[in-house]
């Protein structure tokens, strides 16, 4: 089988490089494919493709851009369904992990427990958000931040001018959550795959910092999942309609766990050395032995 990766980033990174370690032997093959080097095209009403050093067929498509894809590649992935290649993620999971607050509603409307978030675009809506939240400190995210980027924890208002004038566009927004001390919470990476739990680490955030990200030097230990964490992430993961999915948890002392976000191309190198999970054989298998839908 041909599988190929979208992504910007060649066989060095991890992800790739793992990827391509547990294709060896199998008669698979990862195949990388920077979204940057497609000429998508219409001609005489049917669809083509020009791809640079590329001349295998392709049997499955996986998108690993990460949050930051921009609109150019969700055309890249209609147009490879309309080629008829199976999409792992699905379009549909990909638009809405995209996008932190979509996510986050597609959740709530799943009758799945989120943080207090609120959603704002201009300046003058941020005390109200603040006072809506019981006051600061609070958490100031960027739609699309990936791995603890664009993510930073306001204490004032003069702290928080800096940020919001460089990160709010009207645009675009910027979400405002509760925030939950280090010392108060657990924090919980969990990998789905096809629906069932491949792996799972606790996280604990660097002594400077309150975000848990390997990424942020967060550190890492497995964790044996309690049955609503695991239940709780499964069904994060179909309401997103992810086969593959990066499910980020929070539990907070004496609460009920929280999902913090929904990551539909999620890392693994801090959860293979946490967990001694073969992860990318597992993500491997399951693209090979599944039958997929476009």
């Amino acid at each position: 089988m041909n599988i190929g990766v979208l992504t910007v980033n060649d066989f060095s990174f991890h992800p790739n490089m793992r990827l391509k370690q547990a294709a060896k032997g199998s008669g698979n093959e990862i195949i990388l494919i920077n979204p940057y080097d497609i000429l998508c095209s219409l001609k005489d009403n049917g669809f083509e493709f020009f791809i640079e050093k590329m001349h295998n067929d392709l049997d499955v498509i996986m998108p690993r851009q990460g949050s930051p894809m921009g609109d150019y590649g969700l055309v890249l992935l209609r147009q490879f369904m309309h080629f008829g290649i199976p999409l792992i993620n699905s379009l549909k999971g990909v638009t809405i992990a995209r996008n932190q607050y979509i996510t986050l509603q597609t959740l709530v409307s799943s009758a799945l427990p989120v943080p207090s978030t609120l959603f704002i675009t201009k300046l003058a809506s941020f005390l109200p958000a603040v006072k809506q939240l019981g006051g600061f400190p609070v958490v100031v995210k960027q739609v699309d931040g990936m791995g603890g980027d664009g993510v930073i924890k306001v204490n004032s208002q003069t702290e928080a001018e800096r940020f919001l004038n460089r990160f709010l566009k009207d645009r675009k927004g910027l979400l405002v959550q509760q925030f939950i001390p280090p010392q108060d919470r657990t924090d919980i990476r969990v990998l789905v795959i096809g629906g069932k739990i491949a792996g799972a680490m606790a996280l604990a955030p660097d002594s400077q910092d309150f975000r848990t990200n390997i990424h942020q030097k967060g550190h890492a230990r497995p964790i044996d999942l309690t049955r609503a964490c695991a239940s709780l992430a499964i069904k994060a993961a179909k309401a997103c309609q992810l086969q593959i999915a990066g499910i980020d948890l929070i539990v907070e002392k004496g609460c009920a766990p929280l999902i913090i976000e929904v990551n539909y191309s999620p890392g693994f190198k801090g959860l293979e050395a946490a967990t001694r999970k073969d992860i990318a054989k597992q993500m491997l298998d399951y693209i090979v032995n599944t039958r997929h839908v476009y």
